[in-house]
This record gives C-alpha cells, sequence and structure tokens, in this order.
C-alpha cells in the first residue's frame, strides 16, 4: 500500500490502496478535534487537483484520524477576526471553489463519518458522491451556521437542498439542528449507516456501488414542490413567516438571509447560487450579532474549561442521587439518567415520585414522537432512575444533589442526615437559587464536599448551571461538580458565595423595575411587549409567573434581607399578588390569567391590589431603560463584589440563565455597546428622578474616569 512519505503541518494525510482508492484523513496535530482553517483548505485544494490528474485512482474516501471526530466545522477565531465583508465573501468563495473540486473529481468519492461532523465539515461531505456514518453516538451532523448570525457559506445552501429537499434543508438550516445518523439516513443526509467497527469497509462498499451508478431518490413530491415555482415559494413564505415568530430580520438576519440562498438552490443554475451564498456570507459576518454571537460561541467553550480558578483534577461521577422529587429534583433526575448515570431520586411521599416518573417518561415520550429516541432507548434511559423512599444505595453514589425546599433549616436538616449515609469522599450538591452555601454547610461535617449546584428551570431545556464554591469548598469538589455539569450538557458558570449569587441577583432588580412600573401605572402588557421588543423571550411579568409568583416572593425576601430595599422594593406589590392566592402558571392565575396551562391576558384585577393610579404610558425606550440599566449596573456591582472574577461569565449566565438576547453579546457587551460614560449619565438622571437604587456603580464611574469599557476592543 503506497502511502504519503509524511504527513503535512495541517494534519492532512493521504494515501493510495491497491485498488486504487486515495484515503484522505483529517488529524490535526496537538488537537482534540480537526477543523477547517485556509492552511487546511490551500493543502486540500493542491491534494484534489494532484488525485484528478492521476489515472490510477479509481475513488477517493474523506476520514478522520481522531475517534469520535469527522471535522468540527470552520475555525471560529478565522470568522470571527473577518471585519471586511469583501475578504468574507472571497473567504467563502476560496472554500466552495476547493469542495468543488471534490464534487468535480471524475472518480467518485465517499465520506467515513465516525463522529461530529459540523458546519464545514457538513459542507465537505455534501460534495461527496455517497456519504456513510457510523452508529455511534458521537456522530452528529449538521449545519449550525445561523446559530452564529451567519449562513452555510461552502456551498451547503445549494447543495443540501437538492440532497435532503426543500423541507428537509429549511429545518436544518434555520434551526441549526444536529441529527445522529439514524435520523440523518432518515433525512436523506447519509446513504448508509453501519456499526462503528465496520465503517471503513462499508465505506469502500458503497464507494464502489457509487461508480456504477448508485443514488437513492426523494419522494416525488417533494421533487414536485421543488420544481413548481408557486408551491416552492409557498413553502419560503411559511418558513419566513416562522422565522418571524422567534426573532426580527434586524436582530437575527441569518435565518432570513439563508431563505434567500436556499431559493436560489432551485431558482439559479449552481455558479450563480454559489455568487450569491459567498455574497450573503460577506453582508453577515462584519455584522453586530454575528460578532456577538461567535463570542457567546467561544466564551461558553471557554468557561466549560475554566472550573473557577479552581484548578484540580475532578472525580468522575458514576452514580447520583437527586432528594426530593419536586418540579426541580425530577427534572434533575431525568437530566441525569438521560446521560446514562444511574440515579436514585429519593423523596418522603410516594405521590411525587409518582409525579416526578411521569413527567421524566414524558419528556422521553416526545423524544420518541421527534424519532430522538427509539422506544427501546427510552426503556433504557427509564433504567437509569430509580425512584425510593428510603435511603439505601447512598452509601455507593459519587454525588448527592439536594433539591428539597427552599428552607435554610430543611437544608441543614437534610445535610446532615445524608452526610451519615454516603461515603466521605461523596459530594453533597444543594440546588439552591438564593440561599448562600456556606450557611447550609455551617453544621456538616464535612463542609469541604459542600458545593451549590442551581440548575434553572425547565431543567432539560435550561443550558445554564451555576455552581457555587462556598467558604468551605474544596477545590476538587467544585471542580468535580463543574466537570459534572459539562457532562450534564450545561454551561456551568462558577460564582462566588452570596445571597441570589449571580443570575437571580440582578433578575431581582429586573422584577422589582418593572412591579414599581406596575405601581406607577404602567400596564402588565406593555411592560412585557417592551421587553420582548428589546428582545428577551418574554417579558418580567411573564417571566415570574413562569417562575411562580410564591418562588419569586421568597427569593426577594432572602435578597432583602441581605441587600437591603436597593433590591427588595418591589415586594410590597409582589406581597399583596400573593396574599391573593395568585400563584402564576401553575395554579392558572398570576399577573396573566391562563387557560389549560396557556397564558391568554393579563388579569384586570392586579391593578387594584397592587393600588396602582390612573392607568400611565410611558415610551417603550423608557421602560427599556428603567428595567434593563437596573441590571447592568447590579451586575457592575456584582463584579466590584466578586461574585465572578470577569465580566464575560456575567455575560454568559445572562443571557443562557435568563435568555438576555444572544444578539446583544450579552449585559455588559450591550453596557459597552452603549458607552459607559451614555450609561454613567443615563443612570445619574434616573437616580435624582427615581432614587437611589439608580445610583451609578462605582465600578462603571471608575470605567468612565480611565475611559476604557467592560472588554478590551
Amino acid at each position: 500500500m503506497e502511502r504519503a512519505a509524511s504527513v503535512d503541518a495541517t494534519g492532512l494525510a493521504h494515501w493510495i490502496d491497491p485498488n486504487g482508492i486515495v484515503h484522505v484523513v483529517f488529524d490535526r496535530p496537538g488537537e482534540k478535534v480537526n477543523l477547517l482553517s485556509e492552511a487546511v483548505l490551500e493543502e486540500l485544494s493542491e491534494l484534489i487537483d494532484s488525485v484528478a490528474s492521476r489515472e490510477d485512482v479509481r475513488g477517493v474516501v474523506f476520514a478522520s484520524g481522531k475517534r469520535g471526530n469527522f471535522i468540527a466545522g470552520m475555525d471560529v477565531e478565522t470568522i470571527a477576526s473577518v471585519t471586511d465583508a469583501f475578504k468574507a465573501a472571497e473567504g467563502a468563495r476560496f472554500g466552495q471553489t476547493v469542495f468543488q473540486k471534490i464534487a468535480d473529481l471524475p472518480v467518485p468519492s465517499a465520506a467515513m463519518i465516525g463522529g461530529v461532523c459540523l458546519g464545514g465539515g457538513t459542507e465537505l461531505v455534501l460534495a461527496c458522491t455517497v456519504r456513510v456514518a457510523s452508529d455511534a453516538p458521537s456522530v452528529r451532523i449538521g449545519l449550525p451556521e445561523t446559530q452564529l448570525g451567519i449562513i452555510p457559506g461552502f456551498g451547503g445552501t445549494q447543495r443540501l437542498p437538492h440532497l435532503v429537499g426543500l423541507v428537509g434543508s429549511l429545518d436544518l438550516i434555520l434551526t441549526g439542528k444536529q441529527l445522529d445518523a439514524k435520523r440523518a439516513y432518515r433525512a436523506g443526509l447519509v446513504d448508509l449507516v453501519c456499526p462503528e467497527e465496520y465503517l471503513e469497509r462499508e465505506t469502500l462498499k458503497l464507494l464502489h456501488k457509487a461508480a456504477t451508478g448508485f443514488k437513492r431518490r426523494r419522494p416525488l413530491i417533494a421533487r414536485l414542490v421543488e420544481s413548481v415555482p408557486p408551491l416552492r415559494h409557498l413553502v419560503l413564505a411559511r418558513a419566513r413567516k416562522t422565522a418571524a415568530a422567534k426573532a426580527s430580520p434586524e436582530s437575527y438576519p441569518a435565518p432570513f438571509r439563508a431563505l434567500e440562498a436556499v431559493d436560489a438552490a432551485f431558482a439559479l443554475p449552481l455558479p450563480q447560487g454559489l455568487d450569491l451564498e459567498a455574497r450573503i456570507v460577506g453582508e453577515l459576518v462584519p455584522t453586530r450579532t454575528s460578532k456577538n454571537l461567535i463570542w457567546l460561541f467561544k466564551s461558553q467553550n471557554a468557561l466549560k474549561k475554566d472550573p473557577g480558578g479552581f484548578v484540580t483534577l475532578p472525580r468522575k461521577v458514576r452514580r447520583a442521587a437527586v432528594l426530593g422529587a419536586g418540579i426541580m429534583g425530577g427534572g434533575i433526575s431525568q437530566l441525569v439518567a438521560d446521560k446514562g448515570i444511574p440515579v436514585r431520586l429519593k423523596d418522603i411521599r410516594p405521590d411525587a415520585l409518582l409525579t416526578a416518573m411521569r413527567q421524566a417518561s414524558k419528556i422521553w415520550k416526545q423524544q420518541v414522537e421527534r424519532k430522538r429516541l427509539s422506544p427501546r432507548q427510552m426503556r433504557q434511559k427509564l433504567g437509569f432512575l430509580a425512584p425510593t423512599l428510603d435511603d439505601s444505595g447512598l452509601s455507593r453514589v459519587d454525588i448527592v444533589i439536594e433539591a428539597v425546599v427552599e428552607n435554610l433549616e430543611v437544608k441543614q436538616k437534610v445535610l446532615a442526615q445524608i452526610e451519615e449515609r454516603v461515603s466521605e469522599r461523596a459530594i453533597f450538591a444543594s440546588n439552591t437559587s438564593t440561599l448562600p452555601i456556606s450557611d447550609i454547610a455551617a453544621r456538616a461535617v464535612r463542609p469541604e464536599r459542600v458545593v451549590g449546584m442551581h440548575f434553572f428551570n425547565p431543567v432539560h431545556r435550561m443550558p445554564l448551571v451555576e455552581v457555587i464554591a462556598g467558604a468551605a469548598s474544596s477545590p476538587e469538589a467544585v471542580s468535580t461538580v463543574h466537570a459534572f455539569a459539562i457532562e450534564l450538557g450545561k454551561i456551568p458558570v462558577v460564582v462566588r458565595d452570596a445571597p441570589g449569587f449571580l443570575v437571580n441577583r440582578i433578575l431581582m432588580l429586573y422584577f422589582n423595575e418593572a412591579l414599581r412600573l406596575l405601581g406607577e401605572g404602567v400596564a402588565i402588557e406593555d411592560a412585557d411587549a417592551a421587553m420582548t421588543g428589546f428582545g428577551m423571550p418574554m417579558g418580567p411579568f411573564a417571566l415570574l409567573d413562569e417562575i411562580g409568583l410564591d418562588t419569586g416572593q421568597h427569593a426577594a425576601a432572602v435578597l432583602e434581607g441581605a441587600f437591603g430595599k436597593r433590591i427588595g422594593s418591589g415586594a410590597p406589590a409582589m406581597a399583596a399578588v400573593v396574599s391573593s392566592g395568585r400563584l402564576g402558571k401553575k395554579n392558572g392565575k398570576g399577573f396573566y390569567l391562563y387557560k389549560n396551562g396557556e397564558r391568554t391576558r393579563p388579569d384586570p384585577a392586579i391593578r387594584k391590589l397592587v393600588g396602582a393610579p390612573a392607568p400611565l404610558q410611558l415610551p417603550v425606550e423608557t421602560l427599556q431603560e428603567r428595567m434593563v440599566l437596573a441590571m447592568v449596573n447590579e451586575a457592575a456591582v456584582c463584579l466590584e463584589d466578586g461574585i465572578v472574577r470577569e465580566p464575560r461569565e456575567v455575560d454568559v449566565a445572562m443571557v443562557f440563565g435568563t435568555g438576555f438576547p444572544p444578539f446583544r453579546g450579552g449585559l455588559l457587551r450591550y453596557a459597552d455597546a452603549v458607552g459607559p460614560a451614555v450609561l454613567v449619565d443615563r443612570l445619574a438622571r434616573l437616580a435624582d428622578a427615581q432614587g437611589e437604587r439608580f445610583r451609578p456603580a462605582g465600578l462603571l464611574r471608575d470605567l468612565v474616569r480611565e475611559e476604557r469599557r467592560f472588554y478590551v476592543a
């Protein structure tokens, strides 16, 4: 077998076997994943040119030298560094040219997908004649570019629609959805799925078939829709309407521009379609939205590698236990079991355990209905979740996650009981939303094993977990909880111990300002509309209803006790609403009224309950300014207090914990865009008009005096 004498610095290797098949292997030196770069593309271009000119070549196979990874896409640093539209478009055209060379090879080509295949990696395999994926769990195939504020730029918007159809391509491109091997096969994205150990053999067999004309055919109706312009435009119009219901073209232009490119895949010859795709990429890459989304992507990955300065090896969690089968405890146990980790869910009430098991089953059933799980896989996952009324088996767990009622005395009592039953090295992680971890651990025998692990509701959807390091928490315990959060698929942010931690503390200022506006006469729907217009997924009153008004009232009381009226200024209005029996969505009445669990309209009785005067209409900009700047100011105070170490931790936490608009990059990226001098001026004016709660934080004044921002440009 002829092999390349050496591997290029890019990690690209190739050889030709006795049957005339050229094997091209991506294996980026010193890295866990393969990424495309300008250097890799240049090397690949030269290689394809040489292969195309050889008469002894009968086929080409693209593979990876890294287990669990094919190509994870273009190096995001390359995209982030481009600020010029022309340069961005030319970069896309170069990638298109290289992949077109693969498509134009005089011999068939095959992609051997044994792991993650995203972005530019998926566009490379789209240029191949056939695609084979292993059934390994690591296989994920997709085009996530719209999640970064751009569109696929190496031919993805032109080739994918012809491979999987118009509807299928829109589903993948507009959502950034990633498919496992079986779902990719059903979508038509890959031609064959086989066991991992037979991947090379089956790929070579299919490559041989491709030489004789193998081709999967799509349904006639799908091809008819694409070939009849009115039908195609109807599908595109519906997709545009769906996209507009989720976000505006001004805030998130990428999905709407992707629709243009996909339409061109059927309306224009391939060269013109590729040209349009490249021009759109050029226009999107330099936008503020794209830069912010890419920055968030890089920041969340960086925080996954940084356990808050606690540099020590984490312990592997092989078994877990969850105490409390309420909404949060049930959700946490379902998540742990979903990752294949045995978990014991303990409660003192059989009905609570039954409700938690039903809720877990419901989540998995939804995945079965969406064909993301098979019924057999669902049964396997249920097998990892063991409900129990006693403490049996707790001596063997590596971590106990406590999710009982938000009461300090109760949590201390539970910890005391559990310490007697678990091993000395087991970690006790409290899912508290406001209570200091140091207080929970105050009576513990092993306080160094106590850490906060604050999940957000609903657990299976919200990406953030706050990892709270108490005064006595050991580096190993913090590092282990941080690593465990990552294993559960979450984004961990390590925060210092203090009432409310980071997210809830900042969020309380937001809620309090909304409640004050309500007390001044501003309508509930006006305040909520102002913030959804700003980009929040829901307004403050709708969010309070989702959280639960009793939960919000308790959190406000804890924070007011720690920080005074600056944070608890909205307590009287909240108390009046809760005392009337309104708890929010969970009992069908809160700031809004609900029918069958769906929000209908604001409750007209609320105005009288809070003693609001005559209706008051304020400009949307005024409403947004008061609610958003209240959060900005408190975020600056949190940095002063050392709750987190750097601004990016605030921004990642607020985006993934509260839904702060990702296109704005986060709370403090937004503050930098406005400018510290402007912020301090606005806050000072608000303080004079509304009260000392708006007095600019010392850090903000320092930024103005030193002529700097939260982030270095």
